[in-house]
């Protein structure tokens, strides 16, 4: 067989896939700061992202849950940060009741 046949070429470009670059020169470091505390506000009205997100997750709520495990809050019904916070938190629990999946670590040779 020669290299040009489709056959090399899907392994070689398994094996650019499954390898990683070697990096090379210095490392920057970036420093993330850390939020002040007023930053978190409870009674803050919700943003256009969060009544987007909200909308999304009621969507799910209602194509995925027997109607006894719904909520039941309709997003137009949540103005605070803290009731969207609360929401959230109590649909993904029960839609995702194991929590999130565990990445597997590598054992060392």
């Amino acid at each position: 067989m020669n290299d040009t046949t489709p056959n090399s070429n899907d392994k070689a470009r398994r094996r650019a896939r499954t390898t990683s670059p070697q990096l090379q020169g210095e490392v920057t470091f970036i420093r993330i700061p850390v939020p002040p505390l007023e930053a978190m506000n409870k009674n803050r009205p919700i943003s256009d992202l969060i009544k987007a997100q909200l909308k999304h997750i009621q969507h799910a709520e209602s194509a995925r849950l027997p109607k006894e495990l719904r909520d039941g809050r309709l997003p137009k019904d949540i103005h605070t940060e803290a009731e969207a916070a609360s929401y959230i938190a109590t649909v993904t629990r029960v839609l995702h009741p194991k929590g999130r999946k565990r990445s597997r670590t590598r054992k060392s040779s």
